[in-house]
């Protein structure tokens, strides 16, 4: 998959998961709190948009850990690709104003750690449909023998 395609796709993905984590919990304190009306600033769709297209960078780094055979390069890679997502939310959280206390922002860590399992099974289906479309092609190519 080439690297814009998968910086869109993850971008897509994150984007997507944040507004459907965002509307579960409105609709959440919908039914529990009564409340009928999100008030946002201005920016905040934005952000969710502009949060998806940084926290869809770091697996371009992620992409030269898979390229080693070594298997503690990978998981190494893969834990430090999961921290550093977190602080990229947890800093556009901050600055596009998310949360203001530290129990606004446990859902938001729950959020991330929901939606960073979903874009990762997400990748991984896509990535499979890809490697099949390469080998029936391979397979149709192939000379019989």
């Amino acid at each position: 998959m080439s690297k814009i395609k998968m910086i869109f796709n993850q971008t897509l993905m994150i984007s997507t998961g944040i507004l459907f984590c965002v509307g579960i919990s409105q609709l959440f304190e919908h039914f529990a709190y009564g409340w009928d009306l999100i008030e946002w600033k201005w920016y905040i769709p934005l952000s969710f948009v502009f949060s998806g297209f940084l926290c869809a960078l770091p697996s371009l780094f992620l992409f030269n850990a898979w390229d080693s055979s070594e298997k503690s390069r990978i998981i190494v890679g893969r834990i430090m690709h999961f921290v550093f997502e977190g602080a990229i939310v947890s800093v556009c959280g901050f600055v596009f104003e998310w949360y203001t206390s530290f129990i606004a922002y446990l859902p938001v860590l729950v959020m991330y750690v929901l939606i960073y399992v979903f874009v990762w099974m997400g990748m991984q289906w896509i990535y499979k449909k890809d490697d099949d479309k390469i080998n029936a092609a391979i397979k149709e190519i192939r000379d019989e023998e």
